[in-house]
Formats: C-alpha cells, sequence, structure tokens
C-alpha cells in the first residue's frame, strides 16, 4: 500500500498523486477556482471567516 492509494488530487481533477495532496502544478488550480466560486479572493475569504467564526469579516485593509 502506497502512502497516497485512493487519495484523490486536491484540485479534483481525479488523478493520484504519487507524493502529496496534488499532481504537479495542480495546486496553482486553487485560487482560480476560488475567484470563480466567490468573485474575488476577498469576498472567499469574508465567507471563509464567517464559516469558520460565525462572525462578519473585519474590515479590508488594502
Amino acid at each position: 500500500m502506497t502512502k497516497n492509494e485512493g487519495r484523490v488530487c486536491g484540485c479534483r481533477c481525479g488523478g493520484i498523486p504519487a507524493r502529496g495532496k496534488f499532481l504537479p502544478g495542480h495546486d496553482s488550480k486553487i485560487v482560480p477556482q476560488l475567484e470563480a466560486d466567490h468573485g474575488s479572493l476577498i469576498a472567499f475569504w469574508a465567507w471563509y471567516e464567517k464559516a469558520m467564526t460565525g462572525t462578519s469579516p473585519g474590515p479590508h485593509v488594502s
């Protein structure tokens, strides 16, 4: 049994990485997917903070 037997790539492409959680280069697919799903990284972070803490996000600082 290998360490990643049965584990699919973290980008959900269906591939099985030999090591780690992603096939080579597939970790770079995460940010664009979050932007597509939530409209922007700021919107994703607001959703994440609310989901994890149950509170509204703090003010955005540029």
